[in-house]
C-alpha cells in the first residue's frame, strides 16, 4: 500500500492558519478577485443597463443600452406594464420604399416614432446581402449618438415587429459591402409619425 507522502499533506494545508481557517494571503487573493468580477460587472453590465454609460462598448455590443433608454422611459410616464392592447392616437400607415445602394456605398431610412408607438416589417435585399444596423435616436441626439436593437453582418432579407423604446427616430442603416449593385425593398405598417430617408 502506498503511504501519502509528508510533503503532499502541508501543501495541501498551506493557505490554512493554525486555527484551520483561511489565511491572511488567501483572503486577500479572494477579496481582489472578487473586486476584479465585480468592476467588470460594474463597467460592461451595470452602468450601461442602469445608467447609460457605456464606456467599453460591451453595453451597446449586448444591447444593455436599450434596457436604459426602456428603463428611462418608462421613469417618464410610460406605463410599467400594459395589456394587450396597445392604443394610438396615430393614425395607422403602410409605406413600402426602395432604395439603390451602389456597391460600398451605406444609406438609412428612419421612422419617426412617440414612444410605445410601433410598427410590423419586412425589407429583403435584392442583388446580395448587406450588413445592417437597426437602432435609434432621441430628438437632438449628438452625432454618433444611438442604441442598436439589431445588427446583422451579412443578410439578404429580416423581418419582424419593433416598438419604440423611447421617443425619436428608429430604423436601418444599410451598408452594401459587395462589388454588384443591391436595391433595398422595405415595408412597413403599423402606428408612426412618418418614414424618411435622412
Amino acid at each position: 500500500m502506498n503511504e501519502p507522502h509528508p510533503h503532499h499533506e502541508l501543501h495541501d494545508i498551506a493557505d490554512l492558519d493554525p486555527d484551520g481557517l483561511p489565511s491572511n494571503k488567501s483572503l486577500v487573493k479572494a477579496s481582489l478577485v472578487a473586486l476584479a468580477i465585480a468592476g467588470a460587472l460594474l463597467v460592461g453590465a451595470i452602468l450601461p443597463a442602469e445608467y447609460g454609460i457605456d464606456p467599453t462598448g460591451v453595453g451597446r455590443a449586448l444591447g444593455l443600452t436599450a434596457l436604459h433608454a426602456a428603463d428611462a422611459g418608462a421613469t417618464f410616464g410610460a406605463p410599467a406594464a400594459r395589456g394587450p392592447v396597445l392604443k394610438s392616437t396615430t393614425s395607422y400607415r403602410s409605406d413600402a420604399i426602395e432604395l439603390p445602394l451602389a456597391p460600398h456605398q451605406g444609406a438609412e431610412i428612419k421612422a419617426v416614432m412617440e414612444q410605445g408607438q410601433s410598427f410590423v416589417f419586412q425589407w429583403e435585399a435584392e442583388g446580395g446581402p448587406v450588413y445592417f444596423d437597426m437602432h435609434g435616436e432621441p430628438p437632438n441626439a449628438p452625432k454618433d449618438v444611438f442604441t442598436s436593437f439589431w445588427i446583422g453582418e451579412s443578410q439578404a432579407s429580416a423581418g419582424g415587429s419593433f416598438e419604440a423604446p423611447f421617443k425619436g427616430v428608429h430604423g436601418w442603416y444599410w451598408e452594401n459591402r459587395g462589388d454588384t449593385p443591391v436595391t433595398i425593398r422595405l415595408k412597413t405598417s403599423g402606428f408612426y409619425e412618418s418614414l424618411y430617408m435622412p
